[in-house]
């Protein structure tokens, strides 16, 4: 393994420790009473963690094999551009953001809610560096990127 790889292995493991420390500190912080919570926002919780976690057994079951939590990718992988990855290039990241909003919104925590906000933004800067090893990986990466929405479908454009 070159040292480039073994750097970039070791830098898309810290990644994934980095989103488990800030998925587990949203989990544990305290249930609050920083803001209401009427029965809309309850169910618009659980309908949010519902589908974040549905979004990612999807993902799973579609990308298959080479799945791995590193955002380095594997020699098992394929390019997946069916299922959830037709609409999104990265639907467990989606789905986990889903599913962490449902939670920190239902813990009624500011804290809880910083965390949240926290997770967002190290997805999209995981994201774009998880995309140059998949730009250098995959010839088609490029082009798939080019058509595709990162986090959120939006209607397609046939030309």
């Amino acid at each position: 393994m070159a040292s480039t790889d073994r750097r970039h292995v070791a830098i898309g493991w810290g990644l994934v420790a980095v989103q488990a420390a800030l998925i587990v500190g949203i989990i544990l912080v305290p249930v609050g009473d920083d803001w209401p919570l009427p029965a809309w926002v309850a169910t618009t919780a659980t309908a949010l963690t519902w589908v974040g976690g549905l979004l990612i057994v999807w993902a799973v079951l579609v990308f298959g094999r080479g799945v791995t939590p590193s955002p380095v990718p594997s020699n098992k992988a394929r390019l997946r551009t069916r299922g959830p990855y037709r609409w999104i290039r990265h639907p467990m990241y989606t789905g986990v953001m889903a599913l962490m909003a449902g939670s920190a919104l239902a813990r009624r925590s500011v804290g809880a809610a910083a965390l949240w906000v926290v997770l967002v933004a190290f997805f999209v800067a995981k994201a774009r560096w998880e995309e140059d090893r998949l730009v250098e990986t995959y010839p088609g990466y490029r082009d798939y990127r080019d058509r595709t929405p990162a986090f959120v479908p939006r209607p397609r454009r046939d030309p």
